[in-house]
Parts: structure tokens; C-alpha cells; sequence
């Protein structure tokens, strides 16, 4: 009998990479997806790979999650994989109302339905937001947690959640603390849908391939090695083998934990823009701008732990994961629209 997963946010970016991974390698896929920014082609175009079976489902109705959790197609689940959400640094600080309730309350949610359906392993998409500004480089697990954005602190109110549900009800679990995802499926069967683009490189791609305004306005006043932001990017497929090596860790009795994924080193914006513009052969003005609310100068990953308990390592290069971009964008100009 094949092994059933369930995958929240299974329509959306990386959640969908996630799903075209399981199901080659031979999972019943259950995906929970409210369709608000997931794209039902996405999972069309992952059918043929699989046993693909979708709830149209709502977090914020724990009532309907319960439901369909304690539903007797479902009972033969053991793991879930959490990658619902909402990720605007930018979007918190205006509406933190939505991020509470979405990513917090949502969350609780959905482990209150493992706990009546028995599931018993659960693998959470935080995020680096939750360190806040960087006290040491690169950044372990052990940094402390102190996010400067609501973003961040609803990640990290969640984790603690997952904590003492592990605690007092014996849910284990992987959370995984992402850097900024990038890239996109080399097959082009899902990819990048969510316009206009509030990340750097898929925003930058866009732009050189002449499909969206873009303009190089970051500001460039940071302690860094050229005044701009230094980020880690990790490529979506890399994230994806983190998650599968995670589902085996947890089918075979490993405890609880939290690692990074990140590559272990950071670019500046100008370094992302330079190779963009590299890639794709398009040229940028670069208009030094105002540092945006929340926004931290360097931070980048050390991901040893993840590498020695999980036997995984990053293997995607940054010029590799933006050209599935632009194949992608050039495919699919306008990703998928529903």
C-alpha cells in the first residue's frame, strides 16, 4: 500500500514543487488548498505523475479542517506538510491583522485536526524572518529569535505552537527555517504565479525579460560590501529534496527538530541584479532608494545541522535556478492564472 501525505498550500509555489515530488516518488498526495493565491493548473499538470486528491479547504475554518482531516478517506495520513501562508515582509507591517490571523490562528487550526486524526508528523515552512536582525554570521539555529516584522513573529508563534502540541499530544516535527526561495520546476509543469512579483529575482527576471516594470531602487546605504541588502537564496527544488529527506527522517522514527535551508552564503541585490542582467542580456539602471520598513542589512545561513542530521546539502546554483526562471516566465509569461 503507498504511504498518503498531506500537503497544505499544495496549489501555491513551493508547495506545488513539493506535491510533483512525492508524487514520483510514490505518495498518495492530499492537498489542502483554499485557492486564494494557489493555482488549480498546478495541480492539473501534476495528475499525470499520481494519486493526486484535493480539499478546497479554508485553515481559518477549523471546523471544515477538522472535517476533512477525520474523514475516512484520510486516515491512512501520517504526515502533513504545512506550506500554507501568507509571506509579505512588506504586507505585515501594513496588515498585521491578516498575518495573525492566517498564519497563527490557521496553523492552530490545522494542528488541533492532526491531533483528532491521529496524525502524528508534521514539517512547518517558517522562516530566517524569525531571527531578526543578525547578531553573528552566518546564522545558526541556536541565534536568537527576535523578528522586526510581523511576518516573522506569527512564523515564529507558530513554531512555538507546533512546540507544545509536540509536547503535550506527541506530534513530531521538522521545522524548517527557509532563506529567500528561488527557481522554478526545469519541466515547467509548476512554477512561479504570484504578480506582480514581490521577490527580488523573480521581480528581476520579469523585468529583463521585459514582461513587468522593474526598477533597481534598493537602498544602498547598508554596512555592506556595496551598500545593498545580502540575502541567501536557496533554489525551490533544493527546498523540496530538504522537505523529502525530512518526510523519510520522521517516517523513521526521528525526533523532533528545527534546521535552516539555506546555501550558506549571501549576494547583495547588485549581485542578484548583475547576474540577471548576465543571464538574460538585459541591462538596469540602478537608483539608489529608501530602506524599507523592517528590512535588515545581511543575514545568510549556516545549515551544518541540516546537512549532518538530514544528509542534505544545496546543489542548485544561482545562475542554474534563474535560468528555470526565465524558461519558465518565457513558457508561462504570466504564470498560471488560475
Amino acid at each position: 500500500m503507498k504511504n498518503e501525505i498531506l500537503v497544505t498550500g499544495g496549489a501555491g509555489y513551493i508547495g506545488s514543487h513539493a506535491v510533483k515530488r512525492l508524487l514520483k516518488e510514490n505518495y498518495v498526495v492530499h492537498v489542502l488548498d483554499n485557492f486564494s493565491t494557489g493555482r488549480r493548473q498546478a495541480l492539473e499538470n501534476l495528475k499525470k505523475y499520481g494519486d493526486l486528491r484535493i480539499i478546497e479547504a479554508d485553515l481559518r475554518d477549523g471546523e471544515r479542517v477538522r472535517n476533512a482531516l477525520t474523514a475516512e478517506n484520510m486516515k491512512n495520513v501520517a504526515t502533513a506538510l504545512h506550506f500554507a501562508g501568507v509571506l509579505s515582509v512588506s504586507e505585515s507591517m501594513q496588515n498585521p491583522h491578516k498575518y495573525f490571523q492566517t498564519n497563527v490562528m490557521g496553523s492552530v487550526n490545522l494542528l488541533e485536526a492532526l491531533k483528532e486524526s491521529g496524525v502524528k508528523n508534521i514539517i512547518f515552512s517558517s522562516t530566517c524572518a524569525t531571527y531578526g536582525n543578525s547578531q553573528y554570521l552566518p546564522i545558526d539555529e541556536k541565534h536568537p529569535q527576535n523578528p522586526t516584522n510581523p511576518y516573522g513573529e506569527s512564523k515564529l508563534m507558530v513554531e512555538k505552537a507546533i512546540k507544545w502540541y509536540s509536547e503535550l499530544f506527541g506530534l513530531h516535527h521538522v521545522i524548517f527555517r527557509y532563506f529567500n526561495v528561488f527557481g522554478s520546476d526545469p519541466d515547467c509543469d509548476v512554477g512561479y504565479s504570484t504578480l506582480p512579483a514581490p521577490h527580488l529575482i523573480q521581480s528581476a527576471v520579469r523585468g529583463a525579460l521585459g514582461l513587468s516594470p522593474f526598477k533597481v531602487t534598493c537602498a544602498d546605504n547598508f554596512n555592506t560590501r556595496d551598500g545593498t541588502p545580502v540575502r541567501d537564496y536557496i533554489d525551490v527544488g533544493d527546498l523540496v529534496d530538504a522537505h523529502f529527506k525530512a518526510v523519510k527522517y520522521l517516517e523513521s522514527g526521528g525526533g523532533s527538530d528545527t534546521f535552516n535551508l539555506g546555501t550558506g552564503k549571501g549576494f547583495t541585490v547588485y549581485e542578484i541584479v548583475d547576474q540577471v542582467e548576465k543571464t538574460v542580456g538585459n541591462k538596469f539602471d540602478r537608483i539608489p532608494g529608501e530602506v524599507r520598513q523592517g528590512e535588515y542589512a545581511e543575514v545568510y545561513a549556516n545549515y551544518d545541522k541540516a546537512k549532518e542530521k538530514l544528509g542534505w546539502s544545496p546543489s542548485t546554483s544561482l545562475e542554474s535556478g534563474i535560468k528555470n526562471l526565465v524558461n519558465w516566465f518565457t513558457k508561462y509569461p504570466e504564470g498560471f492564472k488560475n
